[in-house]
C-alpha cells in the first residue's frame, strides 16, 4: 500500500492505493521484499497460505500433526494439567495480531471460542485446572484476565496496570500469579508478580535494567526460570521463588530462551541459539543443581519468541506441543520489477 504523506505538517494528504497484490507474508504479517536504491524492486508470492498447525514432536524429534483439520495462525499453546485440553491463541485473520483464546480438546477434538473483545493472548491454566488467566487489550492497555475454560461466566479482571502484562503463570498454590511486562511499554521488560487478595501493587521478582521475561515456576513452586539479556544476549537462569535475590544459577551460556519445567520438576527445557530445544536435567533437594544437559531436536521450524514459550511439555514430559508452518499448496514465485519508482509516480499523481 502506498500512501501520500506531509512530512512537514505530520500529516496524510490523500488516500492510500494498492502497489503490489499477492505478497507473501511472514508471522507477524512481515512482508517478503526488498527495494533497490535505483528502483529495483523485488518480491516473492504464494498462491496459498497454509496457515500453521499446532504440531507434537517427540524427544528424538518426530512429528506429527495435532489436528490436521485446525489451521491458522497460532501463538503460545497451554496444556491442561491432564493433558486433556490445550489453551492457544488463535489470531483471528492471518497475520492481523488480534487474537482470541481458544479451547481445545486434545488430540482431534472440538474448540471453543474463549473471548471475542480485544487482542487476547499467553493463556495459562489456572492451579485447578477450571479456568484459564491471559492477557487482554479489551479495555486498553494489556491487562490479566481469567475465565472458567467452559465459557459459563464472565471473565474477571485479576491484575491491571499502567504497564501491559503478558505470560501469567500460577504458582502450584494459587498463592502467586507471576507475570512479565510489556518490552514496548516503559522499561527494558520485567518479571514481576502479586499474590491476589493481599498485594495492591505488583512484586518485582527479576527487575533490572536488563531486558527479562519468560517466567516459568516449578513444579513444586520453589525456583523461578527466567530469561535476561544481562550478557549481552538472552540466557536462561533460575532462582528461589518468591526470594530471588538470595542466589541464581545460569541454565544456559552459549544463549538461551523459553525455559519451561517437566510436570515431575526433574528436567528444565529451554531453546538455544542455535534453536536446538535442550533438556537439562535439575535436582531441588537437598540443594538446587543443575545435571546433565542434552541436545533433544533442531525446533528451527517451529514458532519461537525469545520472552515467551511458544510451545508447551506432556504431563509425561515425552512430547512437546509445537507450532509450525503448514504445507502451502501454492507456488512461490520471485517478482522482479525494474524502475518500480516510475510506477510509484505515475500512482501518486492520481
Amino acid at each position: 500500500m502506498m500512501v501520500p504523506f506531509d512530512q512537514n505538517s505530520m500529516k496524510v494528504t490523500g488516500e492510500p492505493t494498492a502497489l503490489v497484490e499477492g505478497m507473501r507474508l511472514g508471522v507477524g504479517g512481515a512482508t517478503d521484499l526488498a527495494v533497490s536504491e535505483t528502483g529495483t524492486l523485488v518480491y516473492s508470492t504464494s498462491e496459498d497460505w497454509g496457515g500453521q498447525e499446532l504440531t507434537w514432536v517427540a524427544r528424538d524429534g518426530k512429528a506429527q500433526p495435532v489436528d490436521s483439520d485446525w489451521r491458522g495462525s497460532f501463538t503460545s499453546p497451554s496444556i491442561s494439567a491432564d493433558g486433556k485440553r490445550l489453551a492457544v491463541t488463535l489470531e483471528r485473520t492471518a497475520f492481523a495480531q488480534t487474537g482470541d483464546i481458544w479451547i481445545k480438546q486434545l488430540d482431534r477434538g472440538p474448540a471453543i471460542k474463549l473471548t471475542s473483545d480485544g487482542t487476547n493472548q499467553s493463556p495459562a491454566w489456572t492451579p485447578d485446572g477450571r479456568s484459564v488467566t491471559f492477557a487482554s487489550s479489551a479495555t486498553g492497555s494489556y491487562d490479566l484476565w481469567t475465565k472458567p475454560a467452559d465459557g459459563t461466566a464472565e471473565a474477571v479482571r485479576q491484575y491491571h496496570a499502567n504497564r501491559g502484562v503478558l505470560s501469567a503463570r500460577w504458582s502450584p498454590d494459587g498463592k502467586w500469579l507471576v507475570f512479565r511486562t510489556d518490552r514496548r511499554s516503559a522499561g527494558a521488560g520485567d518479571v514481576l508478580g502479586i499474590r491476589p487478595g493481599i498485594d495492591t501493587a505488583a512484586v518485582p521478582l527479576v527487575a533490572t535494567k536488563f531486558e527479562e521475561g519468560g517466567p516459568a515456576l516449578s513444579p513444586d513452586g520453589k525456583w523461578l526460570a527466567y530469561v535476561s539479556a544481562e550478557t549481552g544476549q538472552h540466557e536462561v537462569y533460575v532462582a528461589p521463588f518468591p526470594n530471588t535475590t538470595a542466589a541464581k544459577w545460569a541454565v544456559s551460556t552459549r544463549g538461551g530462551t523459553e525455559p519451561l519445567w517437566s510436570r515431575n520438576g526433574k528436567e528444565l527445557f529451554y531453546r538455544d541459539s542455535s534453536s536446538n530445544l535442550v533438556a537439562v536435567e535439575v535436582k531441588t533437594n537437598p540443594a538446587f543443581s543443575l545435571g546433565r544437559s542434552a541436545s533433544l531436536f533442531s525446533a528451527a521450524e517451529f514458532r519461537a519468541h525469545p520472552l515467551a514459550p511458544q510451545y508447551d511439555v506432556s504431563p509425561d514430559g515425552q512430547r512437546f506441543l509445537m507450532i509450525r508452518g503448514a504445507t502451502r499448496s501454492g507456488i512461490d514465485k520471485l517478482i522482479v520489477v525494474e524502475n518500480w519508482f516510475e510506477e510509484l509516480k505515475v500512482k501518486s499523481r492520481k
